[in-house]
């Protein structure tokens, strides 16, 4: 499976994880989060090392989008590549929760962007994610004009 794509379901599950758990903190743990990477058989070594290097670069690109917050962060060396294993705790930034409150521009306009990606991460398939993903980084990029839509 290619990077991009263990991108958009890592993101899809740690955004929904903090969006259901706000403003309680969720947890994260790159191995766990690789395990539910569809089609990856966590027998095999060698794809689920790099399953969990992607899963944790992942969450660490949220972190240093601003998506995220965490109070503590292990930062582990994978073939000589450091990579965040474990989040003991975060949860979402203003940033984030007004990113996934925010109504999705799209086909289905009574959904927000964070319903929309939970309901995707419960429903699976690829497509839904990757849409839903899409929409939240797009959205991000403009995030300052944001406000929240939650209901």
């Amino acid at each position: 499976m290619k990077n991009i794509e263990v991108f958009s379901i890592a993101t899809a599950r740690i955004c929904a994880a903090a969006l259901e758990q706000h403003p309680v903190v969720a947890r994260f743990n790159a191995e766990e989060s690789a395990r539910h990477i569809p089609g990856l058989d966590p027998a095999n070594r060698e794809d689920m090392a790099a399953a969990v290097l992607a899963c944790g670069a992942t969450f660490e690109w949220l972190l240093d989008e601003g998506y995220l917050r965490s109070s503590a962060c292990v930062k582990e060396s994978l073939n000589g590549v450091a990579f965040v294993h474990m989040a003991l705790r975060y949860r979402l930034t203003e940033k984030g929760f007004a990113v996934l409150g925010a109504q999705a521009h799209s086909t289905d306009e009574s959904k927000t962007i964070g319903e929309r990606l939970i309901a995707a991460v419960k429903l699976g398939g690829a497509d839904r994610i990757k849409e839903s993903v899409k929409l939240m980084i797009g959205a991000g990029v403009g995030s300052r004009t944001l406000l929240p839509a939650m209901s």
